[in-house]
């Protein structure tokens, strides 16, 4: 064989060594993570709030309709819950609720808001029990637990169990996927994130990410989102809720909860 060619096939072996993919020691594939969602040699990654996920299996990151606004409040029910639906029953539009059972407040306190959601066609979703890590649950047990626990809470006050869900922190792998896929839930994440958590006090900065992303040309046409904040702060409850919604409505679009972002008539 010519030393040409020899140094040739070496060199192919060699790239092909380096196009295997890393599996971590219990044999699963990385774990879906922001942090490594961007590419090596990007020095400079989009905004969060701003950075669309590609297509991932098993996992809703944005609407199927274009033209429209989930607007999708985690961690309730709590203090403020009760005034943000006065909020939205005024703008006559729908969000969807992840709560959560035992997390900043506890759901059996606020079982008349829960059910009051519920009957003004809001849209109820899970975020788990105790709002924990799934990424620390060892076993399909644990991930279950947190899920019926909450389920039961929640079929106990409306009479239904939820079928969307919101891990925390966004944290899936494909084994928490199949779990809770194959237990019959409808894995929800977002498009566009507020941050509102960063800057609670601070409803403006949160108010910049609906008017970046929607604020766009043509984007009405083209794009539909998932917007995500927490009910459980008092400024975004009271303050960012109703000017993000004017401002989605004078831009054109239509706010939707999450089971209709999707063409689904009714998501409960």
């Amino acid at each position: 064989m010519a030393p040409f060619t020899r140094l040739a096939i070496l060199a192919l072996l060699a790239s092909a060594a380096f196009a295997v993919p890393v599996i971590n020691p219990n044999g699963q594939a990385p774990a879906f993570s922001e942090a490594n969602a961007y590419a090596p040699d990007d020095s400079t990654p989009p905004s969060p709030a701003l950075f669309k996920r590609a297509v991932e299996s098993g996992v809703i990151t944005t609407c199927s309709r274009p033209g429209v606004v989930a607007l999708t409040f985690d961690d309730g029910p709590f203090e403020y819950t009760n005034a943000l639906l006065d909020i939205l029953k005024n703008k006559k539009v729908k969000a969807t609720f992840f709560l959560n059972g035992d997390n900043v407040s506890k759901i059996k306190n606020y079982k008349a808001v829960v059910n009051r959601a519920y009957n003004e066609n809001h849209q109820i979703a899970s975020h788990t029990w105790s709002h924990a890590d799934l990424f620390n649950l060892t076993s399909k047990r644990q991930i279950l637990n947190e899920m019926t626990q909450l389920d039961d809470a929640i079929k106990g006050i409306i009479g239904v169990r939820p079928t969307y869900m919101r891990p925390p922190y966004g944290n899936r792998n494909d084994f928490i996927k199949k779990i809770l896929i194959d237990a019959g839930y409808k894995i929800v994440i977002w498009d566009a994130d507020t941050n509102d958590w960063q800057h609670p006090d601070n409803f403006n900065k949160s108010l910049d990410v609906y008017k970046d992303v929607l604020g766009k040309k043509d984007e009405i046409k083209q794009n539909g989102h998932i917007f995500l904040q927490h009910d459980t702060h008092k400024a975004t409850a009271l303050e960012l809720a109703p000017r993000a919604i004017d401002y989605a409505l004078n831009m054109g679009f239509k706010v939707v909860t999450v089971g209709e972002c999707l063409g689904q008539s009714k998501s409960k």
